[in-house]
């Protein structure tokens, strides 16, 4: 009887690990960005800074997209924030959202009012033809939800230079 209880769970453990095996397919290199898509599909987003451009990647590491950021002069990509095909959109064009950033310096460093250093944001919208939708200045985070059946985009805005409390949050429905 102990024989057989032993063979019931040796072939119980066996069976049910034979199963429920993880299995290693490979790596993405830390640089890309993985995403998904307004349909549920998964991609994965590099940016090369040569080119100002954005690769999309299928999970196969097949280029499903490729998007000429226009970063105003002076300008480096701070982050991608969103990539999509019909949040702003109703067509199958591939919308990115991301933020740029300038850095700037003044030569002034006898007057201690004026600051050394300054750091700019952008935040832009744009199609991969490069068509632009929206774009903000002094702002770098946004975030889309939904609400009672409504899609709105609030879009964090840096009013002033210092902590004073008077940034704003801008308001956008979206289609």
């Amino acid at each position: 009887m102990k024989t057989i209880i032993i063979t019931m769970m040796f072939v119980f453990l066996v069976s049910t690990n034979g199963i429920s095996q993880i299995k290693f397919e490979g790596a993405v290199n830390s640089k890309y960005k993985s995403i998904q898509l307004d349909n549920g599909s998964f991609k994965y987003a590099k940016y090369n800074s040569k080119e100002q451009s954005i690769y999309v990647y299928n999970l196969d590491n097949s280029v499903w997209r490729t998007v000429k950021l226009p970063l105003p002069k002076n300008h480096h990509l701070d982050e991608i924030k969103l990539i999509s095909q019909k949040t702003f959109n109703k067509d199958d064009k591939v919308e990115i959202v991301y933020s740029c950033v300038e850095h700037t310096v003044t030569d002034n460093y006898e007057d201690p009012s004026v600051e050394f250093s300054k750091v700019n944001f952008t935040l832009n919208i744009i199609t991969e033809d490069g068509s632009s939708l929206l774009k903000i200045e002094n702002s770098n985070e946004i975030e889309i939800v939904k609400s009672n059946g409504q899609t709105k985009m609030l879009v964090y805005k840096h009013v002033g230079s210092s902590f004073n409390g008077d940034d704003q949050t801008l308001i956008y429905n979206l289609p």
